[in-house]
């Protein structure tokens, strides 16, 4: 029987999904507290061992608080809730430097033209008709044009 050793570092394959956001306008560009929002089923060591092993992060603290579901809002009889989460706020050793905000202007027209050619390709080699109403508009336009010829005449 071959002899089978453990390696060095242990390989994670995360079935959790931790989402960083930002704590409101007033959070600084540079700092290293960072707030992430996590499923309700994790404790303060698996975020820690979570952000160390898969972003090799230096966490120095973890606090968590339980957020509950709220209303939403209503549409008509039926009211809608909020999914209640937990919400963890990590200090690191290093500082976290947020990205720059997208332009809003031009943000999302590449994928709005690939999407556009995207949709045009899948419509290759199909003949456009053109609208029903359309057809009957320019019919009536060329018996106007034809009547207004003959009364001229």
């Amino acid at each position: 029987m071959p002899i089978v050793r453990e390696g060095l570092k242990k390989l994670y394959f995360p079935s959790t999904v931790l989402k960083l956001v930002r704590n409101g306008p007033q959070v600084p560009a540079v700092s290293n507290i960072l707030t992430f929002r996590v499923p309700p089923s994790m404790n303060k060591f698996d975020i820690k061992s979570y952000l160390a092993n898969i972003y090799q992060l230096n966490i120095l603290t973890v606090r968590t608080a339980n957020m509950p579901a709220k209303l939403a809002g209503t549409g008509g009889n039926t009211i809608l809730k909020r999914q209640k989460f937990k919400k963890a706020i990590v200090t690191i050793d290093g500082e976290f430097k947020w990205p720059e905000a997208p332009d809003s202007a031009t943000f999302g027209i590449q994928d709005a033209a690939n999407e556009r050619s995207r949709m045009m390709n899948r419509l290759k080699g199909w003949r456009m008709r053109p609208h029903h109403g359309l057809q009957a508009a320019k019919k009536a336009e060329e018996a106007a044009k034809i009547a207004e010829k003959e009364v001229k005449a």
